[in-house]
């Protein structure tokens, strides 16, 4: 599908400040509602509907606006418990040695990387999806990369061009997300079977079909996942159908920096993102798991636009080659601040948090170079600033050493949240900053203390303090202990 479809034709690269996110209340509050139903009924069978707005955080006239009976309310529990059972039945970390299985795949990835033009891909699978399925509507969909649609890639054309999608982590879907998805488009297409394409935990986009069952289209969905991931690197067709306006060459090279956005690691999960999608540059997040565990990192360069870009990209690149090359936390950080220094020009300075998440001991350690200290919120509600010393900017003084790294025991569902101060600077409508105070109150409101769902809430408060444009990169990465899935070595 052409990119021109969706593209807004004034670009943001000629100084206007970039449009802000359109999320959609109506799929929030659904997703809020049929998560606090799974918390609820796991402990009160008989939970009313009211109990049920009390926890999810939405008027009584909401939860029935959205379920006009209980019986409705628990059976989307029911179907997105059984979704969450099933894929954590496929996705859960393994030893190696233990990934045998004598069902055969669908779709081989290999072969159709070898046999098909990678910009060819999405039409294959949904012609290969029409097939399995035995119907002839079906729709292949991606997400926007700011996360507020799914836009039609390929397919049929009896489906909109897009969906409202309230909850996707920058250009991926957490499982969380999926209720409100099937209810958005059973809204406008009734009958449609919805299956995720899951990848890592988390869905790169959906196949649609209309009339046909969700169970013939899983493993094709699983397997496109991963084809589409791969066959990305040699056409820009995905990239384009991921984007509904132009885009500045700034944030184009940063979306090229970033990780995927929401990760499962031994012990823990992880999702980040960085707003606006479309404009300004200068910062990223990054992480990896190794042997050692897994390293974390958020940095912000001064300014903004390519030269902040630029300026990003060798940070983050002494940040790899640090890790790759066996150094230690503490040799890392100081790599990357030679490197600023060794840029030789004035303002070749960013502030960052590095550390690394040790599952076998569920500790996270870090290091601060004056970035805002990491919040610390516990499963029962404490609050805590991880505010360790910290160093001084990276590049700022070349004889700067960096403070001895700082280290935290975390519990299952605590949350670790790194911003920049993008985040925390935001200019709300009464004039005051978004804050601290304004970060708790946002993660609070998640509808589940998972990973993305934090950084979903947060990013919803931060673009709904103001109706005004952000004008500075704003970045989120947290981290959740989930205390399994932590495989060893076989012997």
């Amino acid at each position: 599908m052409s990119s021109d479809q969706h593209q807004d034709p004034s670009p943001v690269a000629e100084g206007r400040p970039a449009p802000r996110k359109q999320r959609s209340d109506a799929a929030l509050n659904y997703t809020r509602l049929v998560a606090a139903a799974m918390r609820v009924l796991r402990e009160d069978r008989d939970a009313s509907m009211e109990r049920i707005a009390e926890v999810a955080q939405v008027g009584r006239a909401t939860a029935y606006r959205h379920f006009p009976r209980r019986s409705d309310l628990v059976a989307a529990a029911a179907q997105q418990a059984r979704d969450d059972a099933e894929a954590n039945e496929r996705d859960v970390l393994r030893p190696a040695g233990e990934l045998a299985s004598t069902t055969p795949a669908v779709l081989d990835v290999a072969d159709v990387l070898n046999k098909v033009p990678p910009y060819l891909l999405g039409e294959q699978i949904v012609a290969e999806a029409k097939r399995l399925a035995g119907v002839p509507t079906v729709a292949l969909y991606v997400v926007d990369i700011d996360g507020s649609r799914l836009l039609r890639l390929s397919g049929s054309p009896e489906f909109p061009d897009e969906f409202p999608v309230s909850l996707g982590v920058g250009p991926e879907l957490p499982r969380s997300a999926i209720a409100s998805l099937r209810h958005v488009v059973g809204s406008r297409m009734p009958g449609a079977a919805i299956v995720p394409m899951y990848l890592r935990g988390r869905a790169l986009g959906v196949l649609m079909a209309v009339d046909a069952r969700e169970e013939d289209l899983q493993d094709l969905a699983r397997q496109s996942a991963a084809a589409l991931q791969l066959a990305n690197h040699y056409t820009d067709v995905y990239e384009q159908a991921m984007r509904r306006q132009r885009i500045s060459p700034a944030s184009e090279m940063q979306q090229n920096l970033l990780p995927p956005r929401v990760a499962r690691i031994g012990g823990a999960a992880l999702a980040g993102n960085v707003l606006p999608s479309y404009d300004v540059g200068g910062d990223w997040f990054d992480y990896a798991e190794n042997a050692d565990g897994a390293w974390i990192g958020i940095a912000d360069s001064l300014g903004n636009g390519p030269r902040a870009a630029g300026l990003a990209a060798v940070l983050l690149g002494a940040f790899r080659a640090g890790r790759r090359n066996d150094r230690d936390l503490p040799e890392t950080v100081d790599l990357m601040h030679r490197t600023m220094v060794e840029l030789e020009t004035p303002g070749s300075t960013a502030t960052a948090v590095i550390g690394r998440w040790h599952a076998p001991t569920s500790t996270f350690t870090w290091i601060n170079r004056a970035h805002p200290a990491p919040i610390l919120i516990t499963a029962d509600g404490r609050v805590e600033l991880l505010d360790e010393p910290t160093g001084e900017a990276l590049g700022a003084d070349p004889e700067a050493t960096s403070p001895p790294p700082a280290s935290r025991r975390l519990e299952p569902e605590d949350r670790v949240v790194l911003y920049s101060n993008g985040i925390s600077d935001r200019i709300t409508e009464d004039g005051s900053p978004f804050g601290v105070d304004g970060i708790i109150a946002a993660a609070r409101t998640a509808a589940n203390p998972t990973a993305p769902n934090t950084v979903n809430a947060i990013e919803e408060a931060v673009l709904n303090a103001s109706t005004e444009g952000l004008t500075d990169d704003a970045t989120l990465v947290v981290l959740a202990p989930t205390g399994n899935d932590m495989p060893v070595a076989s012997s």
